[in-house]
């Protein structure tokens, strides 16, 4: 079942805080992507590259195990926006995550990350995360678990770029990044939002290649291929 959830506290070594808003989307056949954008960039690295992290995977890049207390989720992400850039002491590899749900619908999600080496002490960590109706244009808690809907994911893997749409209700997330690069200026972000009156509204963009994310999400099927200013993304899932 697609799904949508916005974080709503994040603490790691018993610090909670929370400067993005992030959302993370998972589709009907269990892809999923997650954009964390700083709400409130204050340096000028920050400024220039404003995201704590973004990652994504397809159904492949994600082992579920359901529990009698919960769900093992272990995420092996092809895509992490930390390791393309190459960032200092940050996790390397899989996450390996526990989900509760709590009475108020809240999720917790706890885990142990090991940003100075699989051999180094690892670091524990909790997200709080609210699940969001994404047939909303606001922001509105989901009152039961089956979140019905469009649920549609746009893949691309070629020589120059690799890269994922998902799109659950009105919302859409996406990321695109060059094959062989290693820099800010080789990745792009967006996230929308369809309203009521079908209007698209732009929340988050970033990067060069924005114009190349799809933008079409009616008359097509799974095994389509959608041509967008000069790349073709394969279309691998389509519940319209």
């Amino acid at each position: 079942m697609p799904s949508l959830f916005k974080r709503i506290a994040f603490e790691v070594a018993g610090n909670p805080n929370e400067r993005t808003l992030t959302l993370s989307s998972g589709s009907n056949d269990g892809h999923y992507i997650s954009l964390r954008p700083l709400v409130k960039p204050s340096t000028p690295e920050e400024k220039a590259f404003p995201w704590e992290w973004a990652f994504a995977g397809t159904k492949d890049d994600v082992d579920v195990t359901v529990k009698e207390s919960g769900a093992q989720q272990i995420f092996k992400f092809w895509f992490d926006a930390n390791v393309y850039l190459d960032i200092p002491n940050t996790h390397r590899g899989a996450v390996d995550t526990f989900w509760e749900t709590w009475d108020s619908g809240c999720i917790k999600e706890s885990g142990k990350v090991f940003p100075l080496g699989a051999d180094k002490e690892g670091v524990d960590f909790i997200e709080l995360w609210q699940p969001v109706d994404a047939q909303r244009d606001e922001f509105i808690i989901q009152n039961h678990a089956d979140s019905q809907g469009r649920s549609i994911t746009f893949k691309v893997d070629n020589d120059q770029y690799f890269g994922l749409v998902i799109v659950v209700g009105r919302w859409t997330q996406g990321f695109l990044a060059k094959k062989n690069g290693s820099t800010t200026k080789d990745l792009s972000f967006v996230r929308t939002l369809e309203t009521v009156k079908g209007e698209t509204k732009t929340l988050e963009q970033y990067g060069a290649d924005v114009a190349k994310f799809p933008t079409k999400f009616t008359g097509i099927k799974r095994g389509d291929k959608a041509d967008v200013n000069g790349l073709t993304w394969d279309i691998i899932e389509a519940y319209l």
